[in-house]
C-alpha cells in the first residue's frame, strides 16, 4: 500500500526522509512519471542534476505528442506561450524533389515547435504545483539496496542529503545511472551525433515547417524556434563528421553550402562561431526495469531523431513506468517485468521502422553513413 506523502521533512532539509519513489532526472520522462505517480497517491521527489540552464536542441511536437502533453497536464490548460505552431513537414528524402506533409488535416490539430528548456520548465512548475519536491543542481553520489527499498545519497547546493524510498525511476538520459549501478548493459546500434547551430530565422522559413534534407554525409534538419530563431542540424556518424571536419564551424559550414534546398532557403549563412554537439545514437538497455527500479525516456532507449519521437517517447514511457510502479508497490509482482518486455517490443518495432525509412534513400548507398544503415539488420 502506498504511504502518505511526507515531503515536509525533505523540504526542511532534515538528514533523512522517506518517499515511495525517488525520480532521478527532471526532464520530460522523469517529470511525466512524477506527475502520474503523485496523482495516483504516491509520495515522490525529483532530483535533477542541472539547474535547467544547459542548452538543449529545439524540439518539434507532433500533433499527437502535443495532444498527449495536454492530456498529461489536464485539468490545467496547456499554455502555448513560448510555443510556435508547426504547419507540417518538408522532406527531401529518396528523391531530388521535396515532399510535403501538412498538419492541417490532422485530427489532433497542428504540431508545435518548442524550445526544450521552456518545455522542461513548464512541466517542472506543474510538478511543484502538486507539492512534489524538485531539487535542482543535485548529484546522486551513492545508491544502495536496503531491504526491499533503496537508500540514496546526494549532494545538493545546500549540502548532502540521504533519502530512503521503495522504488527509483531512472530518468538520467543515456547515462542510465540507476541501471548502470545495477550492472545492466547498454547496447548501441550506431554512433550518430548531431551538430547544430541556432541562427536568426531567415525569410525562407516563415512558413514554420520542419525541413529535412538527406545528403551524402548524413541528413540535415531545420526547425523554427520561438523568438524568431532557427536551429540547423547535421546528423551523421562521429567518424564521418570527423572525416569531413564537420565538428568545427568551417567544415560544418562547407557541408551546409552543398545542400540543394536548405542552403537556398537559408540564403547567405553568416559565419558560424559556435556549434552544439549531441550524441543521439540508437541504443537501449538490456532490461528497462528490475527489482524496485524502472528506466524511462532516453535512459531506457534512445531513438534516432529521424523518428521525431523524443518527447512523445518520454511522455509515454514516464506515464507507463509510473503505472507499473504503482502496480508493483500495490503487490503486482509482474508489473515491472511486463513494462520491460513492452519496452523491448516497442524498440524492436522502432528498429524495423527505422531501417524501412533509411532504405527509402538509395542515392548514396555506397557512402559510409548510408551503407551502414542499409546493411544493418532490422532487429
Amino acid at each position: 500500500m502506498l504511504t502518505a506523502p511526507i515531503s515536509s521533512a525533505f523540504e526542511a532539509q532534515e538528514p533523512r526522509a522517506s518517499y515511495d519513489v525517488v525520480v532521478m532526472g527532471g526532464g520530460v520522462a522523469g517529470l511525466s512519471a512524477a506527475l502520474t505517480l503523485v496523482r495516483a497517491g504516491a509520495s515522490v521527489c525529483v532530483l535533477e542534476r542541472t539547474d535547467y540552464s544547459p542548452w538543449r536542441p529545439g524540439e518539434t511536437l507532433s500533433p499527437v505528442a502535443f495532444a498527449e502533453l495536454r492530456q498529461l497536464l489536464a485539468p490545467e490548460p496547456l499554455e502555448t506561450e513560448g510555443f510556435l505552431e508547426s504547419h507540417g513537414l518538408e522532406a527531401t528524402w529518396g528523391s531530388e524533389q521535396p515532399h510535403h506533409h501538412s498538419f492541417l488535416a490532422n485530427p489532433y490539430g497542428s504540431g508545435w515547435h518548442v524550445e526544450r528548456r521552456h518545455l522542461d520548465a513548464m512541466l517542472a512548475r506543474q510538478v511543484q504545483s502538486l507539492q512534489v519536491p524538485l531539487w535542482r543542481s543535485t548529484c546522486v553520489t551513492h545508491l544502495e539496496r536496503e531491504g526491499q527499498g533503496w537508500r540514496v545519497r546526494a549532494n545538493m547546493p545546500q549540502g548532502p542529503v540521504e533519502l530512503r524510498c521503495a522504488a527509483l525511476v531512472d530518468a538520467t538520459g543515456r547515462s542510465a545511472q540507476v541501471a548502470r549501478w545495477q550492472g545492466v548493459r547498454r547496447h548501441d546500434w550506431d554512433v550518430l551525433c548531431s551538430v547544430s547551430t541556432v541562427i536568426d530565422r531567415p525569410p525562407g522559413f516563415q512558413a514554420q515547417h520542419l525541413v529535412v534534407e538527406a545528403a551524402p554525409q548524413g541528413w540535415w534538419y531545420a526547425a523554427p524556434l520561438p523568438g524568431g530563431r532557427l536551429i540547423l542540424s547535421l546528423l551523421s556518424d562521429v567518424d564521418v563528421l570527423q572525416c569531413h571536419g564537420a565538428l568545427q564551424p568551417a567544415g560544418w559550414s562547407a557541408l551546409f553550402a552543398t545542400t540543394r534546398h536548405l542552403s537556398e532557403r537559408v540564403g547567405g549563412l553568416e559565419a558560424v562561431s559556435r556549434l552544439h554537439l549531441r550524441r543521439c545514437e540508437t541504443s537501449r538497455l538490456e532490461h528497462a526495469a528490475g527489482a524496485g527500479w524502472v528506466a524511462v525516456g532516453d535512459a531506457a532507449a534512445m531513438w534516432d531523431p529521424l523518428s521525431s519521437s523524443g518527447i512523445l517517447k518520454g511522455l509515454r514511457t514516464g506515464c507507463a513506468a509510473a503505472r507499473a510502479l504503482c502496480a508493483a508497490l500495490g503487490g503486482n509482482s509482474s508489473a515491472l517485468e511486463d513494462y520491460a518486455r513492452q519496452q523491448a517490443e516497442e524498440f524492436s518495432r522502432y528498429l524495423s521502422a527505422r531501417q524501412a525509412h533509411y532504405t527509402l534513400e538509395q542515392r548514396w548507398a555506397g557512402e559510409d553513413f548510408w551503407r551502414r544503415r542499409l546493411d544493418a539488420p532490422a532487429g
